[in-house]
């Protein structure tokens, strides 16, 4: 068998076969350009919505935070306000503290002041009142010392029975007299001779002329006595009654 030679081709034909091979690739791709084109489009909207949703929640928080701010503008300004409010109650407190104070200071003076003219007062009613007790307490000495001068029994034991009375209430408010016995030797501390001179060494007492007192525990006066005889007193300087 004899071979025959390839037909040639021109470049029409060429050029022909070769767009009719592209526009057949061109058909052939096309379904699976618009599946990726949908695909693609799909993808989009899907992180479109995704970031819509993040964007929606990122507003919300910067509102949140926007609100969460305010209220914390608000509560530091109700703290300043309250903190200035209590510095204001503390002053006030503070001031009517040291106007109390001086008014209790005021009042104590003068409460200090009241008792302290009253004290003095009761210590001198009660000095009048205890030299009124004394005086008539050396009455009733006397009118002992008179009756028993007198010799006369009834008016012994009367005066007697006066005397004891006079003695029970005022031990009973803390006065108690007290004498001395003739012939014990003379005692300057206990003693004091009446007429207020001194006595000499070893002098002896004769007689008592006035009571002595103690008042509470202390001694206000000694025994007023008079000396025996022969135990003159020495002539000098009266000595003060205590």
């Amino acid at each position: 068998m004899a071979w025959k030679a390839a037909p040639v081709w021109s470049w029409r034909e060429i050029g022909l076969v070769g767009g009719l091979t592209a526009l057949g690739a061109w058909i052939l791709i096309q379904p699976f350009q618009k599946d990726h084109e949908a695909a693609v489009k799909l993808f989009e909207q899907v992180n479109l919505a995704s970031a819509a949703e993040k964007l929606g929640a990122l507003d919300r928080a910067a509102q949140q935070i926007t609100a969460a701010t305010a209220q914390w503008q608000e509560i530091q300004a109700m703290s300043g306000r309250t903190v200035s409010t209590a510095g204001a109650i503390a002053g006030q407190i503070a001031a009517e503290a040291k106007g109390f104070s001086e008014f209790l200071a005021k009042s104590n003076d003068g409460e200090k002041a009241t008792l302290r003219l009253e004290i003095e007062k009761l210590r001198r009613s009660e000095k009048e009142s205890l030299q009124v007790v004394l005086h008539l307490m050396d009455h009733c000495f006397a009118l002992f010392q008179a009756a028993l001068a007198s010799g006369q029994p009834q008016l012994i034991q009367q005066l007697g029975h006066y005397r004891n009375a006079c003695i029970d209430v005022t031990r009973r408010v803390g006065l108690l007299p007290f004498e001395a016995q003739p012939g014990e030797a003379f005692d300057a501390e206990r003693h004091e001779v009446a007429d207020g001179s001194a006595a000499v060494p070893g002098a002896v007492v004769g007689h008592t002329v006035a009571w002595g007192y103690t008042f509470q525990g202390v001694g206000i006066r000694r025994i007023q006595v008079a000396l025996q005889a022969g135990t003159t007193p020495e002539t000098g300087p009266a000595t003060d009654p205590s």
